[in-house]
């Protein structure tokens, strides 16, 4: 199945959404370059100055099985990527660690969780069966997200992180 359409904001906006391609690779780094240092370090758990072109690539080139990926596009500006959330499969296992980024002036408007919600569809549909995400203590915003998704969860802290992980199939689990 591809995901694509368009996600309509609390604020009644209607953002693009599409499955990320190869050729987003520039998209992604200056997404990067326009997101603040508060939301590159909660992102990526400490400071950076840009996205290299070479994670660009890896995070762009995606299986779209195994490695999934889903881009909002700047309803302004199609050619630019305002939010990405992604999972990749932990080898051969029916899990996969979960992360987003929302362009700060997108975020607190149902972007990252519209986003989710669509990503955790397609999850479910290749066989991921549980989501985790490492996500700093002070990262209200996104621990928010993920509580808010309604699925059975598990949590521990360690070293300031909450790992957290979600059962996509909790129908199943009885």
């Amino acid at each position: 199945m591809t995901v694509s359409g368009v996600l309509t904001l609390r604020d009644g906006t209607g953002v693009p959404v599409r499955e990320i391609r190869a050729d987003d690779a520039e998209a992604l780094r200056r997404l990067v370059g326009r997101s603040s240092e508060r939301s590159i370090e909660l992102r990526f758990f400490g400071p950076m100055k840009e996205l290299s072109a070479e994670k660009a690539r890896r995070f762009a080139e995606v299986d779209g099985v195994d490695r999934f990926a889903l881009v909002a596009l700047d309803p302004e500006d199609e050619g630019e990527i305002v939010a990405v959330v992604r999972y990749e499969r932990e080898g051969a296992t029916d899990g996969a660690e979960y992360a987003a980024l929302v362009e700060d002036r997108f975020q607190g408007r149902g972007l990252g969780i519209g986003l989710t919600r669509h990503l955790i569809e397609a999850a479910r549909e290749r066989g991921i069966r549980h989501l985790h995400a490492l996500v700093m203590r002070e990262n209200r915003p996104m621990l928010s997200l993920l509580r808010s998704l309604d699925f059975p969860e598990r949590k521990r802290w360690e070293d300031g992180v909450e790992h957290i992980e979600i059962d996509l199939q909790p129908d199943e689990a009885a």
